[in-house]
């Protein structure tokens, strides 16, 4: 299938990264860029799970908090 591309800097970001990737086609080219983009936002840790680490992060530090505080006044 045929990639067309209307817009002229996009056309200019394409064979831009084609020659810097070396593509032997504008496809190609934008077919490695998509690909790496892709590659990039799957390896992204998903929002919920950042959300539990912050989560487990400011708990840990409540509990330490604490612990510290309540040693600090056995002295």
């Amino acid at each position: 299938m045929p990639l067309y591309i209307k817009d002229d800097a996009i056309d200019r970001l394409a064979r831009r990264y084609q020659a810097l990737t070396r593509a032997s086609t504008k496809t190609e080219a934008v077919r490695l860029a998509l690909q790496k983009a892709l590659d990039e936002e799957l390896t992204k840790p998903a929002l919920a799970d950042v959300a539990v680490a912050f989560c487990r992060n400011l708990k840990q530090k409540a509990t330490d908090k604490g612990a510290s505080a309540g040693t600090a006044g056995e002295a």
